[in-house]
C-alpha cells in the first residue's frame, strides 16, 4: 500500500484531474456530435425531397419538406432559398420576401445565388407597391336574410302588440274589491 501511495504522491494531482475532465468532455461530446450529424442528415433529406418536389412543380409537397428542413436547421441558408423559390412559383410574394431576407441574412457575401434572389425580392416589392391589396369582395348572396323581408318586421310588431294587449287584459280588473268595513259606536273594523 505504501508503494501505491508513493506512486500517486509522486504524480501531480492536477494532471490526473485534467485527464479525467478530458475523458468526461469527450464522453459528453460524442453523443452531441452524433445527434448533430443525425439532424443534419435528416434536414438534408428533407431539403433534397423539397427540391425534387419543386422541380416537379409539386409546390405543396416542396413547401412541407422545406418547412421540415428549416425546423431542423434554422441557421442554414439553402432551405430558405428553396422555400422562397417555391413561394414565388405560387405567386406568394409577401411570404417569399420574408424567406429571401432570411436567406440573405444567412448566406456569406459574394455568394452566386444572392443576385437571383435580390432580383426576385425587388420584383415582389415593386409589384406590391404598384398594386396594393384590396379587400376581397363579399361573397354574393342568393337570398336576403330573414330579417331583411318586410313581413318579418310586421310579424314582430304584431306579436309585440298582441303580447302587450294580453298582458293588459290579464292585469286589469273590472271590479275593485275592498275589505268590508263595519262601523259601530265602538269604532270601525
Amino acid at each position: 500500500m505504501c508503494g501505491v501511495d508513493s506512486q500517486w504522491s509522486a504524480r501531480k494531482p492536477s494532471g490526473i484531474i485534467a485527464a479525467m475532465w478530458r475523458v468526461v468532455a469527450l464522453a459528453l461530446l460524442l453523443p452531441a456530435t452524433a445527434h448533430a450529424d443525425r439532424i443534419d442528415s435528416e434536414a438534408l433529406g428533407h431539403l433534397d425531397r423539397g427540391v425534387a418536389a419543386y422541380r416537379l412543380a409539386d409546390y405543396v409537397s416542396a413547401r412541407r419538406e422545406l418547412d421540415a428542413a428549416i425546423e431542423l436547421v434554422p441557421d442554414r441558408a439553402n432551405p430558405y432559398r428553396w422555400r422562397a423559390l417555391t413561394e414565388l412559383a405560387q405567386h406568394d410574394c409577401a411570404t417569399a420576401v420574408v424567406d429571401i431576407e432570411s436567406f440573405l441574412s444567412r448566406v456569406p457575401a459574394g455568394d452566386d445565388r444572392i443576385a437571383e434572389l435580390e432580383t426576385a425580392r425587388d420584383h415582389c416589392v415593386a409589384v406590391t407597391r404598384a398594386a396594393p391589396l384590396a379587400p376581397p369582395p363579399p361573397p354574393p348572396r342568393d337570398e336576403p336574410a330573414i330579417y331583411e323581408h318586410w313581413w318579418f318586421w310586421t310579424a314582430v310588431g304584431a306579436v309585440a302588440l298582441t303580447g302587450a294587449g294580453v298582458a293588459y287584459g290579464v292585469t286589469r280588473h273590472d271590479e275593485t274589491t275592498l275589505p268590508i268595513v263595519h262601523c259601530t259606536d265602538a269604532g270601525c273594523r
